[in-house]
Order: structure tokens, then C-alpha cells, then sequence
């Protein structure tokens, strides 16, 4: 019996296949799926070495041929997280703390981050972080331009948020400290804002309610709010840039969410146990990816959960493709499709690009045309 291969009798990939748009390392699971429906499917049909007379007790079912797109694609483990880590330093001075968030909680800009001696510390949007005093008559800089957008966002504008703290800037937060029923002072000293990117997920404090805090010494640890998933690639592994879509299969094994990469590393490194010659093996180098993903496709209270991802590494568009399980293994290698009807005609088959998410093949042969009817083998 022949083993189906991608071109069998050759050693190398059929005409189709080198058609992609960059290097492929074609997933195991294609391939032995492909030969799994080879072996099914040559139990099942005729050929000239091997006549079948009665095959009125193998089902089999139809399917059409149809165009499309298809993909290959290698799967790889993951780890569904949050994106970013982030350390809340304390400015206001020593003191004892008198109130922190809960963990898991996640803090919005303009909510308290923490209290030190009853003084709150409010989170403001922004990547560069406070270093100074906010008051009437400081210099202008891109860290007022920042507290301006802020108040803005709050719904206390400023003006324009020209970095110049001018009378409507300073009216600004005096109107944004009444409603908070903060002192009300036109200024803000430093320490009793703190600027992040974003939204803050709280994951550690670094000390109990209740502890003395040090001026400098961090208080709280988190990371955002936007679900990620982290992948460990090795290092010639398969090939990512950001920007590239994937699949994720979440922990169920069945629910799926698209993602994007966000960012790959650019450095490899060798994991701590390899590098110490602790691991099994050879090491290996892997290099970081991280992958945004939609928060309304994520369940709740995932963390640090274990996903598989699937690595687009090849994709062919508008191109024609049946079942996998539409294809014959023949005699001298390669394969073929059987037409359906009285006739049954056999028809060979070039294929090309497996798509193991959608079970299809890409296949091109004289006489294939969209909507022809072909037989599959049906388990």
C-alpha cells in the first residue's frame, strides 16, 4: 500500500506548494492527516492493482469542490496573561499605609491607586512619569501637556493642552479636586499622581494594610487590562513579524479567538534550568512573542492559562480545495479525487497548501471546476 506524501515518489513538494509567500515547515498534522485519508480512502475505492467489487458497505458521503482560501499553519503553546508589568512607587513620603486595592482589582484614571496617612494617590494616563510639582508659574513641559490631556479626559478642560500651566489649567484642577473632595488647591505636589500607560490590573502589594512605607519604595504591581498571550518561539521555529494574524484555542480546547502579534523579541535566550545544564537535552533558544487578542473573546478570570496557538506560515488565496478526505493515494504516487456519480471518474490531483484548521487541501487537476461534486470517505 502507498504512503500518501505531499509528492510522493519525488522527495520534494509539488508545484503548488512552493508557491508561498515565505519559508514553510509544514505541521505534522497536516501531512498525517493527509495519510490518514490516503489509507481510508484506498480501503475504500478501486484501482487497477487493487479492484474492489462491493464497496455497498463502506459509507461515503459527497463534497463540492470549492475556491477559497487556505493555510497552513504551525501550532505552538502559549500562555494567556495580561499585557505589560508596572511597579507603583511611592512619592508622598514615609508613612503608614491606610488603604490599597484589592488584588484583581483594576484602576481607571482619576481612581485612587493607594493611601498613605489618609493621602490618596490617583492615577493618571500617560507614558512619561511624574517628577515634579504641578503649581502655578513651573516651567512648561511635555509632563504638563500630559496632566492637561488628563484633566481634559476627566472632564475638567484646561484649554488646549499647550505644557504652559497657565490660570485655566490651575482653574482646571481646582474644579477636578472639588469634585474629588480633595483640598483644594490649584496644585498637584508630587506623589499624589501617578502616570501610567493605562489601565492598572493590581497583581502583588509589596506590603500589608497598615505597614509603614518608605518614600521610593514601591507599593503596588500589576499589569493592564488588555488580555495577551505570550509565546516562546524557537529560535528558527516558525516565522512571525508583528502585524501577522493567529488563531488561539482557548483552554477548552474548542473556543477560538483571532489575535495579532503585537511585538517579537529581538533577542533569543536560553531558558535558566538549560542554561545551568539542569534540562534534558539540548538547549534551545527562544525568543518572545506577544500576542494581542480581543477581551470580549477571552472568559473571565483566565490568567496564566494555558492556550495553543496556531502560526499562519503559509497562505494561498482564491485558490480551489476539497476535503482532505477527498483524496486517493495512488499506485505510483501522488493522489486523486473520484468524482461523484454513475461514472465515478478519477481524477489526479496536484496539492498544495494543507489547511489543518478547516480540514480542506488545495488541489488543482484537468477537469477539477468549482461546484464539482467528489466523494470523501466518511468514518
Amino acid at each position: 500500500m502507498p504512503t500518501p506524501s505531499r509528492d510522493a515518489g519525488t522527495g520534494s513538494p509539488p508545484p503548488l506548494a512552493r508557491r508561498r509567500n515565505r519559508p514553510l515547515a509544514l505541521g505534522v498534522t497536516g501531512v498525517a492527516l493527509a495519510a490518514t485519508a490516503g489509507f481510508a480512502a484506498r480501503a475504500v475505492w478501486p484501482s487497477a492493482a487493487h479492484p474492489v467489487t462491493d464497496t455497498t458497505s463502506v459509507p461515503v458521503a459527497t463534497a463540492a469542490v470549492i475556491r477559497t482560501d487556505v493555510s497552513a499553519r504551525d501550532v505552538v503553546a502559549g500562555t494567556l496573561g495580561y499585557a505589560g508589568s508596572f511597579s507603583v512607587i511611592n512619592e508622598l513620603g514615609a508613612g503608614i499605609l491606610t488603604w490599597l486595592p484589592g488584588l484583581g482589582t483594576v484602576v481607571r484614571r482619576g481612581q485612587p491607586l493607594f493611601q498613605v496617612a489618609g493621602q490618596p494617590v490617583l492615577l493618571l494616563y500617560g507614558p512619561l512619569p511624574a517628577w515634579r510639582d504641578f503649581v502655578p508659574g513651573m516651567a512648561p513641559g511635555s509632563d504638563v501637556r500630559e496632566l492637561q490631556r488628563n484633566l481634559a479626559a476627566l472632564g475638567f478642560a484646561p484649554g488646549s493642552a499647550d505644557g504652559q500651566f497657565g490660570p485655566s489649567t490651575e482653574a482646571a484642577i481646582e474644579r477636578w479636586q472639588r469634585a474629588r473632595g480633595l483640598t483644594v488647591t490649584g496644585s498637584i505636589l508630587l506623589g499624589q499622581v501617578a502616570f501610567l500607560p493605562g489601565p492598572l490590573r493590581v497583581t502583588a502589594t509589596a506590603a500589608p494594610l497598615g505597614a509603614p512605607v518608605a518614600a521610593g519604595a514601591a507599593v503596588l504591581s500589576g499589569t493592564s487590562d488588555a488580555p495577551a498571550v505570550t509565546v516562546a518561539l524557537n529560535a528558527g521555529g516558525p516565522t512571525v513579524q508583528p502585524g501577522d494574524p493567529v488563531l488561539v484555542t482557548m483552554p477548552n480546547g474548542t473556543a477560538t479567538v483571532p489575535g495579532v502579534v503585537a511585538s517579537v523579541g529581538r533577542v533569543a535566550s536560553v531558558p535558566a534550568a538549560s542554561a545551568a545544564g539542569q534540562g534534558s537535552g539540548a538547549s534551545v533558544a527562544t525568543i518572545p512573542v506577544t500576542i494581542k487578542v480581543s477581551m470580549s473573546g477571552v472568559p473571565a478570570g483566565l490568567d496564566q492559562a494555558p492556550v495553543q496557538v496556531a502560526i499562519t506560515q503559509q497562505r494561498d488565496s482564491g485558490v480551489l480545495a476539497v476535503p482532505v478526505t477527498a483524496l486517493l493515494a495512488q499506485p505510483g504516487g501522488g493522489y486523486a479525487v473520484r468524482a461523484s456519480g454513475p461514472a465515478g471518474r478519477l481524477i489526479p490531483v496536484t496539492t498544495g497548501v494543507f489547511d489543518d484548521a478547516t480540514g480542506l487541501v488545495e488541489v488543482a487537476g484537468r477537469g477539477l471546476t468549482t461546484g464539482l461534486t467528489v466523494q470523501v470517505a466518511q468514518s
